[in-house]
């Protein structure tokens, strides 16, 4: 199975369990690294304002104390014979092609004298928002124009920011996407990194999930990821121990059963033993007591002789029928195939009415000595139950290997099981809670009885029968 296949296998098994409640974390990752890069970007921008609105405050105050003190020196004494408005004319129109400065020229009615044209067209200028962030507190400064006695007007010395503003929006424009742009891809090296780490996680999940599910011969990748190989190793070692603890809890669970049946057949062969000669003495006692009272022709006395003779002969089929129940086999170190032809051959002495068929492939594994017992006593105690409470007409059992699974299974023609609380129900009740105690010990699964159309099926399934797969002919 590929790495996509484990993980929707393990995604499968995973939503037959709830869910814990939680924060996904993609989603974690996601958010984590959008809100550090947001504080990353607010903490770039704010120290780039506070740094361009230092040099916004300098560079213009700088300028404007320049300009002032050139203004101061060119402009002539009041007492020179000069044109004094065309050199102040000249002086603003200096300064008015400076950076960071602007020069206003008014007459003495206080309207505003014309200057040459800038040299050059000044920069883009910035959004209002921006250059309210950045722009400092305007300075000005009123140079008067005058000629003894006269005054002829006021240059204007003002703070001018916008150039340098628009100087820094362009930085801005130019740094500001640069950092986005670093920011999207660190977001999505992080979600790829996630995303790995996620796929490897996965990988583990499933391999997890079918262990949950049984398979404990499976194993958790190595992910190539150091921390992440560490928890593998230790999924892997707990995988290796508890099919460990499987395998023992298993070898025990034989053992036991082999010891339960070796009881079984010490108390059969005690009632054989000990019970049987009783019966068998009783009942020529009655035999030879019933001649003796012939000629006397008591006929109470020969009822009561019969009576005892029928309920001693009843006697000694129930005991024959629980020497039978607790017996395994009819021979020692058969074959489970041989021990259940062996079976069918009793089952039709015992119902000739009925035909008993036997399908048993013949490349089937051979269980161990618990599977074996287990199997054995599903199917004698299916077909029993079969032909003690459903009169069929037809029983067929087939042993088969289905899924890694070694598979018993019983169909009868019968009309169904017994409903709860009939006179078959309590009896079958037991038995079937023996097949499933068996199952559960040796990590199998039973089946009880159900209808599938015309015919009543049970099934007993062992794990780890071998890697074949012959399946069931129906």
């Amino acid at each position: 199975m590929d790495a996509t296949g484990q993980i929707a296998a393990g995604r499968q098994a995973a939503d037959a369990h709830p869910r814990p409640h939680g924060v996904s974390l993609r989603l974690l990752a996601l958010g984590g690294a959008a809100l550090v890069w947001l504080a990353i970007f607010a903490i770039i921008a704010s120290v780039l304002l506070l740094n361009a609105r230092s040099a916004v405050r300098e560079e213009t105050l700088s300028a404007f104390r320049l300009a002032s003190a050139f203004a101061t020196m060119r402009l002539p004494t009041d007492f020179e014979r000069r044109d004094m408005m065309a050199e102040a004319r000249s002086i603003a129109a200096d300064i008015e092609s400076q950076r960071h400065v602007a020069a206003e020229l008014r007459d003495a009615r206080g309207r505003p004298v014309a200057l040459p044209p800038a040299p050059a067209a000044p920069p883009e200028a910035a959004p209002r928002w921006f250059a309210a962030l950045l722009a400092p507190q305007p300075q000005s400064d009123l140079i008067p124009v005058t000629q003894y006695p006269n005054v002829l007007g006021v240059l204007e010395i003002r703070t001018d920011p916008q150039d340098e503003i628009a100087e820094a929006w362009a930085d801005v424009r130019l740094i500001l996407p640069l950092m986005a742009a670093t920011a999207l891809a660190a977001i999505g090296v992080t979600m790829a990194v996630t995303a790995l780490v996620l796929r490897r996680l996965g990988l583990l999940g499933a391999a997890l999930a079918r262990m949950r599910a049984g398979d404990l011969a499976v194993r958790a990748p190595q992910t190539g990821l150091t921390e992440l190989a560490h928890l593998s190793d230790g999924v892997n070692a707990l995988a290796s121990h508890l099919a460990d603890e499987r395998a023992r809890n298993r070898s025990l669970q034989g053992r036991m059963m082999a010891l339960a049946e070796a009881e079984r057949a010490r108390i059969a062969s005690d009632l054989h033993d000990g019970i049987g000669p009783q019966l068998f003495a009783l009942q020529a006692a009655v035999a030879q007591a019933g001649q003796r009272a012939a000629p006397l022709d008591d006929p109470p006395l020969a009822a009561a002789l019969d009576a005892v003779s029928r309920h001693a002969g009843a006697i000694r089929d129930s005991a024959r029928a629980a020497i039978d129940d607790l017996r395994l086999a009819p021979a020692e170190g058969a074959s489970l195939a041989e021990m259940l032809q062996e079976l069918a051959i009793e089952f039709t002495e015992i119902a000739p009415g009925v035909e008993i068929a036997l399908d048993t492939p013949p490349a089937l594994p051979e269980p161990d000595e618990a599977g074996r017992i287990a199997l054995y006593r599903f199917v004698r105690e299916s077909v029993l139950n079969a032909l003690r409470h459903a009169q069929p007409t037809r029983v067929r059992v087939t042993l088969a290997q289905a899924g890694g699974a070694l598979l018993a299974q019983v169909e009868d023609d019968g009309p169904g099981p017994a409903a709860a609380g009939s006179a078959g129900a309590g009896r079958k009740g037991l038995g079937q809670a023996g097949m499933r105690d068996r199952a559960s010990a040796l990590g199998g699964r039973y089946l009880p009885p159900r209808r599938e159309g015309a015919v009543t099926v049970t099934e007993f399934r062992l794990p780890d029968a071998g890697p074949t797969d012959q399946g069931l002919d129906r």
